[in-house]
């Protein structure tokens, strides 16, 4: 939740059109996840006080093959979370809690694929099912074990951004992209495939 799926994906703040994560739903043509809807409210708010949780530095999902870097992003000029350039790369959302915190929604976005670069890290994220594992290592070099709990096909229009952009409540890991159909007229996909963990004993 995003690409550049040069196939015009657009990027949905947590709208998740895109790859990224706003306040406010957004295209992604590269990122194929998020959109603007959480971008908005947190980016007034600022950036979340983590504590001594460090920034992810890398995600893994073992059940996909799937092991790609996470940078740390923000909001770009439209107000929409933005996303890495590489697809192969993933984002996470800055302006919210890091993962391993103790409350709210750690939200990383990667692109299901572009039309330049090929598939994304995020390409098979709708394969995931309940229970397979997610590891998030940290840049201090700590793994944060999780367990995938709901896998979604969202329709962007329909987004919940406040659930998915949450800083209280229960601590969960978030993971967004675009799904669906594409939508060639509007040059995006009509969903976000989101997946939520949660951390594993």
């Amino acid at each position: 939740m995003v690409g550049r799926r040069v196939l015009p994906t657009v990027l949905a703040g947590l709208v998740l059109v895109g790859c990224g994560a706003t306040p406010a739903p957004a295209p992604a043509v590269v990122p194929a996840a998020l959109a603007t809807a959480t971008a908005t409210a947190t980016a007034t708010a600022g950036a979340s006080d983590p504590g001594d949780v460090a920034p992810p530095a890398r995600i893994r999902l073992p059940s996909l093959g799937v092991d790609t870097a996470v940078v740390a992003v923000g909001v770009d000029a439209r107000g929409e979370m933005a996303v890495p350039e590489d697809v192969r790369e993933t984002g996470w959302y800055r302006f919210g809690p890091a993962p391993g915190s103790g409350a709210g929604s750690s939200v990383v976005s990667g692109h299901v694929d572009d039309r330049v670069q090929g598939r994304g890290a995020f390409y098979r994220l709708v394969d995931l099912a309940v229970g397979d594992p997610v590891v998030v290592t940290t840049a201090a070099g700590a793994d944060l074990a999780f367990r995938v709990s709901a896998v979604r096909r969202i329709p962007k229009s329909t987004l919940p951004v406040d659930e998915l952009f949450a800083r209280d409540g229960p601590p969960h890991l978030t993971l967004v992209t675009c799904g669906g159909t594409f939508d060639r007229a509007l040059g995006s996909y009509r969903d976000n495939v989101v997946v939520t963990a949660v951390s594993a004993p």
